[in-house]
């Protein structure tokens, strides 16, 4: 059985850690590959039950060769020879090399930050794959030279995140979801600048914010936003909440959730009126905006980047805002990311996310119903079709 490295943690609090926990999965079930696991893993309660039962053998097998890389990292021995078929590594931003030799080097890659120095550029052009998450990211690499690049969109889990109906246990005159852990770049600050205002017509509004940050990575970029004052401390729901009571968002009017796991948001989700995601950019589709989608619920995306991949497929309840800001981010907001010379990055007018609640609150029943019915569009875009292509082009680079 060929092995497959997998470099980077599996754990279904972040959007990496769900795509590596699929990725593993997709490659047992093809039953020509062994996973082979070099980062840590998480192993908590919020893990399926047959993930954990699968990842103790994965783990286990995967020991030797996690000693071995330890070992050439601290001695600066680096990259590790190994037997493997396959290694994949995460590229964004920032454009590692490998950490182990294998006979074809996957890289998969969400970036927004679309300069690329010339040592990045060559050592994307020594993978043999470089598996992209948005038709931009894509587009933007194959101007670049990088040719080995195939576009694979990340999966949403339709099982779970689907439009059945369940209990409406939130009242409101208005229930918005927003997601993305919390920073300049997913646009918070927009969508609070434009609740500030709906609360002065709805004051009994509900903002469910899904918008815990890990490592609490850039969480302080948002103080740079002119629609805000301040940081949280860090990115937990407590220091997000009294951060958000400062701006002006009393805690009735809001609820932070603590950082969940994908599979507890199905049902949450389903109690919103409408989604909204006013990113500033975004280097893949955006998988909290795919599960609101495929839950059946009216989706606000800003209309740049990844999120251009979701509207054009043409789902009446997936609602463009912001088309009139693309190339408009002011620079001292990309800076922490980079440079956006090409103008890809787009900036949403909180007046704009607004308008659009107030049509919506008028509504509710039948936007609700649309959605619903649109809902179903979002089985092209599961994690069993996004991983058939991917082992598709497995086959292909091997077969080579």
């Amino acid at each position: 059985m060929r092995k497959v490295l997998i470099d980077w943690p599996l754990t279904p609090y972040t959007g990496w850690g769900n795509y590596g926990i699929q990725l593993a999965q997709a490659l047992m079930e093809h039953g020509c590959y062994q996973p082979v696991l070099i980062a840590p893993n998480d192993r908590t309660s919020h893990c399926d039950l047959h993930w954990l039962a699968a990842l103790d053998h994965l783990e286990s097998g995967s020991e030797s060769i996690c000693r071995s890389l330890q070992e050439a990292t601290h001695k600066g021995t680096l990259p590790l020879p190994t037997s493997s078929s396959i290694a994949f590594s995460p590229l964004g931003n920032v454009v590692p090399p490998p950490r182990c030799q294998a006979q074809h080097h996957v890289g998969v890659t969400f970036f927004e930050c679309s300069d690329f120095s010339k040592q990045q550029l060559e050592t994307l052009q020594a993978f043999d794959l470089v598996v992209t998450g948005s038709r931009w990211n894509q587009s933007l690499l194959q101007q670049l030279g990088v040719s080995q690049s195939q576009l694979v969109h990340q999966g949403v889990d339709t099982g779970l995140f689907n439009p059945a109906q369940v209990p409406k246990l939130i009242n409101r005159s208005l229930v918005i979801f927003s997601g993305g852990k919390l920073e300049t770049r997913k646009g918070q600050d927009i969508v609070i600048a434009a609740f500030r205002r709906l609360l002065q017509l709805h004051p009994d509004a509900l903002l469910i914010a899904a918008w815990g940050n890990v490592g609490n990575v850039a969480v302080d970029t948002i103080g740079y936003s002119p629609y805000v004052q301040g940081a949280p401390k860090e990115g937990r729901a407590q220091g997000i909440a009294a951060w958000l009571d400062a701006n002006g968002v009393p805690d009735k009017n809001v609820w932070v959730l603590p950082c969940v796991v994908n599979r507890q948001l199905p049902n949450l989700i389903k109690q919103a009126d409408v989604a909204v995601f006013a990113s500033r950019c975004e280097g893949g589709t955006n998988l909290m905006a795919m599960e609101t989608l495929a839950c059946g619920v009216p989706t606000l995306v800003s209309a740049n980047t990844g999120h251009l991949d979701l509207l054009d497929m043409g789902m009446g309840h997936c609602l463009p805002v912001g088309v009139a800001g693309v190339g408009c981010v002011s620079p001292d907001l990309i800076a922490r990311y980079g440079r956006d010379k090409r103008g890809f990055w787009g900036e949403t007018d909180p007046e704009e996310l607004l308008q659009c609640w107030l049509k919506i609150v008028s509504e509710k029943a039948s936007w609700r119903r649309q959605a619903q019915q649109q809902a179903a569009a979002m089985q092209v875009m599961s994690w069993k079709a996004s991983m058939k292509r991917l082992m598709d082009l497995l086959k292909q680079l091997e077969s080579r």
